[in-house]
């Protein structure tokens, strides 16, 4: 597992203290496949460059990386083959993230210091081809855009300040996943492993959003208290609906769709309060 502290200064960002940030994942975008929604791509990310307080992480899936060789192959389903032209396109599609992740002299922003792009996982489908290995994912995806390689799980401290003023602290577990069912199992079994007050993941392809409180020890107090906590689903750019072909969504019967987009996690650091929302 990988961890890594983040710190958002929103006073260098022009902000006020009573800002909100957002944190909006791109996850399962699924980059060579034909039921992929490019456009809708593009729009996030106008939407994350173009936004001071809005934030992202790639949450895994960039690529479909399903190559002949893998059972799940469907000639019908891929517009692009070879992954490393998937890659070029990914880098395309992205560039304006990328851009501003590195400063306009050639540097890189100080690492832990309002990174736009918090870092990227790997999925199930980078994972299961052989090309697509940690030195392959860092030296073609992260280095040349100044991003954190965050493995398949990580554990992100996520402070929030205004100049040297800290307004609050939050713990972020973020991993891609694996296997089916429901996202409320997921959840489950992340909350199993860590403590954190946020938990996002990905690879169900459905984008969910839901608050628990579970209760905590106070030790000053000398008493129970209720903390929430914060559970999403980062959604899918993959159309579960496939026309005129049999795509993956239509030979798994099981499979739920819920609309290709984000998930979006609402930070108000002032008031120390998190929302969610799809």
């Amino acid at each position: 597992m990988f961890s890594k502290r983040i710190t958002i200064d929103l006073k260098k960002l022009g902000l006020r203290k009573d800002d909100l940030i957002h944190l909006e994942g791109l996850f399962d975008e699924h980059i060579g496949h034909r039921g992929t929604d490019l456009n809708m791509i593009k729009k996030a990310v106008k939407r994350i460059s173009e936004e001071p307080n809005r934030f992202t992480v790639f949450g895994g899936d960039q690529l479909d990386a399903i190559n002949i060789y893998d059972k799940r192959f469907n000639p019908d389903s891929v517009t692009e083959r070879d992954i490393d032209n998937q890659r070029k396109l990914w880098q395309e599609l992205h560039q304006d993230l990328f851009d501003i992740q590195q400063d306009k002299k050639g540097g890189v922003y100080p690492k832990t210091s309002n990174e736009k792009v918090f870092g990227l996982l790997h999925g199930n489908h980078e994972y299961k081809v052989r090309e697509l290995t940690r030195p392959y994912i860092e030296n073609h995806f992260c280095l040349p855009n100044n991003i954190d390689f965050l493995g398949s799980r990580a554990h992100i401290g996520l402070q929030v300040v205004h100049g040297k003023e800290i307004l609050s602290e939050w713990s972020i577990a973020i991993m891609h996943g694996s296997g089916g069912g429901a996202p409320e199992n997921m959840f489950r079994d992340m909350k199993k492993n860590w403590n954190a007050d946020v938990y996002l993941c990905g690879h169900l392809h459905q984008k969910r959003y839901q608050s628990e409180v579970v209760y905590d020890f106070d030790w000053d107090e000398g008493k129970s208290y209720g903390r929430e906590i914060h559970l999403a689903n980062g959604g899918t750019f993959q159309n579960t609906l496939t026309n005129e072909y049999d795509g993956y969504m239509d030979r798994k019967n099981g499979i739920t769709g819920t609309g290709i987009g984000t998930a979006t996690l609402s930070f108000d650091a002032y008031n120390s309060k998190i929302t969610g929302h799809v």
